[in-house]
């Protein structure tokens, strides 16, 4: 696009008028112009000025030093530079008279016009620096540049030192809140993603028609009677069994438990000084006692709950728990099967010495400490009493003792299913054993670092035992008996693998997960016989059930065993409820104390009048019901039958009719509750009562 053009005019005779037109003129046009006319006899030139105006624009305004303020402003032609001061922050608006023009000729004021010029394109660009002596007590300054084609102003701020610590400072702490929220956030994500002990064990409250839900118990709402308590200083503890990021393992000393001469080695469970571990540990302290005594779970002995930090006092199992058992004592095993009979090193075989060789393993654990360490000699009586709770004399293993072990646990878990209990962490870690080839079931996960065992997995703020658990409750989040009975599929792995790890070709990834899905399932292990890996892989159905049931289980498994050994678990059973033992004692001892405090308050209401009988019944095939006064809670659960040879043991029959009858007044006082604001009743018949006290006096 042209931006010029000339045209030149004939008017008449030898006279022309020649124009020269600028369009849309730019400062780039300002400068000297030339005209020139000439003809065959001559040449005139003319020459004239063109300026451009453009008004002024300031660039820049801003303090220079302490005391000096800088103006920098173009335009064409050269813009000059008046200057206008203001004290009062509130009347600093371009529609007020607070301003002030300062002039060079002013007190304390210095202006330094034009200190540097340039041409750049037609605009000519000025400088002017404004120095004053009081600055700082100025609260803004404006600089004004005008010209010819117009004037331009702008204003600056002025912050007194004053003021302009204030604003550090202020700063300084907005960025140390920002810091602190941030790494309080931090701490939050870290707490929430940090595992927490948690009771393992669940009670079925309800379960709904189609199976697919189930309601758990509160534990906090199960009963917990005063006569588990036993006195602090009866408590002698010794070294730390297994220790964790939530608790310990402590093996105690504790006299008073059976009479009051005797002493028990026990094992203390305690939790460390953090606030939401000690619920955690009431509820478990609620679970066992409402489970009530069992050969083959680690049993309540009593319990400290005032006056100081909670103690859990349980059983004391010497070998540790079952998968550091079986590692340990793995070169001892004898490969020939003894179940039909011949004697080669296996139970009850006392011609051969015991070659058992410990090894220290990397971790502390409860079967890390050495039995020679924190065992104390039998006294004689001590040998006499666990003569009788034997099941093997043997040092060495066999193929008899592996399915011993997982016909115990059997019968263990079948005991929890009809208390309508969930384990949610059946392994072979949390299996302890004891004296003479005996285990226990129990939940170890007080004194276990979830964050270093590889055996759990992290899962969002949980750490879960995947390997062990079943499909609906890894997808499903689905627990109940029968996901137990997949766990005791794997359990048995364990056991006939003598301790090795679960899927131990399977990497704990999204390739576990998938293989699940698709069916895969773990080859036999090294020891198993086809009917026990039938068992297993029966077990391990998808459908949960399909699966069998811990009734059969105990029923399946202890076929594979010899008549003898059954006979000598029903024996040891029977001694276990009828005798000494301190968890059947205690809990005799829970149930007449909550029956004598009964008839204190009935006394006590009633006057001197007798009290008032209670009608409840108790049965051989009907459980025990709960008064209305008793917590919705208590679920009645039918007698525990011990069955032999596929054969239901009747609860009447003679061998069995004194530990019918412990396990009734167990069960009874099992529906003692006490709360914060009142005790309530347990409700006992004069039958039950009675019953107990001619055992304990004929035990006497």
């Amino acid at each position: 696009m042209e931006t010029s053009s000339i045209i030149t005019t004939h008017l008449r005779g030898s006279r022309y008028v020649s124009t020269l037109t600028l369009v849309r003129v730019q400062l780039d046009q300002t400068g000297s112009y030339t005209a020139t006319a000439s003809n065959d006899d001559d040449i005139e030139e003319v020459i004239f000025y063109l300026q451009v105006q453009a008004p002024p624009r300031i660039t820049s305004l801003s303090e220079v030093g302490t005391n000096g303020v800088l103006c920098v402003s173009e335009g064409s032609p050269p813009p000059s530079f008046t200057w206008y001061t203001c004290h009062s922050s509130q009347r600093c608006s371009n529609l007020s008279g607070g301003w002030t023009s300062l002039s060079a000729a002013s007190e304390g004021v210095t202006v330094q016009q034009n200190i540097t010029q340039g041409k750049e394109g037609g605009i000519t660009k000025v400088h002017s620096l404004l120095s004053l002596q009081a600055l700082s007590s100025l609260s803004a300054v404006r600089c004004e540049a005008k010209n010819s084609a117009g004037r331009r102003a702008r204003d600056l701020r002025i912050l007194s030192n004053s003021l302009l610590s204030q604003v550090t400072v202020l700063s300084a702490v907005l960025v140390l809140v920002v810091i602190a929220i941030i790494f309080l956030i931090l701490l939050i994500v870290l707490w929430r993603k940090k595992p927490r002990y948690e009771v393992r064990w669940k009670v079925i409250e309800s379960v709904s028609p189609d199976g697919t839900q189930y309601t758990y118990l509160d534990p906090a709402h199960l009963p917990y009677c005063e006569g588990w308590e036993v006195p602090r200083d009866h408590i002698v503890l010794g070294q730390v069994l297994g220790s964790g990021a939530f608790g310990c393992v402590v093996e105690a000393t504790v006299s008073g438990l059976i009479h009051s001469h005797s002493t028990t080695k026990t094992a203390v469970k305690m939790v460390k000084q953090r606030s939401d571990a000690v619920p955690s540990l009431m509820s478990e302290l609620k679970v066992l006692v409402h489970l009530g005594p069992h050969l083959n779970v680690v049993n309540l002995l009593g319990a400290c709950t005032r006056g100081g930090p909670v103690y859990l006092i349980t059983e004391f199992c010497r070998h540790g728990d079952l998968v550091n058992y079986l590692q340990r004592n793995k070169h001892t095993f004898l490969h020939r099967d003894t179940v039909n009979g011949d004697s080669d090193g296996g139970y009850m075989d006392m011609t051969k010495e015991e070659n058992v060789q410990y090894v220290a393993m990397k971790e502390l654990s409860y079967a890390d400490i050495q039995p020679d360490v924190y065992e104390t000699p039998f006294t004689p009586t001590d040998q006499q009493e666990a003569s009788s709770l034997l099941l093997s004399d043997s040092p060495q293993l066999s193929l008899s003792d592996l399915i011993g072990f997982s016909y115990q646990i059997s019968q263990a878990m079948d005991f929890l299913s009809s208390r309508k209990c969930v384990h949610r962490d059946l392994a072979a870690r949390n299996v302890l054993v004891c004296e003479g080839k005996l285990v226990k079931v129990c939940d170890f996960g007080l004194a276990r670092d979830l964050l270093k065992d590889q055996n759990y997995i992290a899962r969002g703020t949980s750490f879960l035992p995947l390997k062990w658990m079943s499909p609906e409750s890894i997808f499903q989040n689905i627990y109940s008996s029968q996901s137990d009975v997949w766990s005791y599929g794997v359990l048995l792995w364990e056991i006939f693998s003598l301790g090795s790890s679960p899927y131990p070709n399977l990497p704990m990834t999204q390739e576990f997960y998938s293989a699940l899905k698709r069916g895969y399932r773990m080859n036999p292990p090294e020891h198993a016989s086809l009917d026990m890996y039938d068992l297993m892989r029966r077990c391990w159905e998808e459908q949960p059930q399909t699966r069998p049931t811990f009734s059969s289980l105990v029923v399946t498994v202890g076929n594979m065993l010899s008549d003898d050994y059954k006979q000598r678990y029903l024996q040891l059973t029977e001694d276990f409820l009828k005798g000494e033992n301190p968890a059947v004692v205690r809990s005799r001892w829970s149930s007449s104390r909550t029956a004598e405090d009964q008839t204190d308050r009935q006394t006590h209401t009633h006057g001197s009048g007798p009290a008032p009988q209670v009608g409840v019944q108790l049965s051989e095939a009907d459980p025990v019901e709960a008064g209305s006064s008793h917590s919705p809670y208590i679920i009645s659960i039918g007698d525990v039958t011990i069955e032999s040879d596929g054969t239901a043991l009747d609860a009447d029959s003679p061998q069995l009719s004194d530990a019918a009858a412990i396990l009734d007044s167990q069960e009874a006082a099992s529906s003692c509750e006490v709360t914060q604001e009142a005790a309530s009743s347990c409700e006992v018949t004069q039958e039950a009562v009675s019953c107990r006290r001619e055992e304990e006096e004929s035990s006497l």
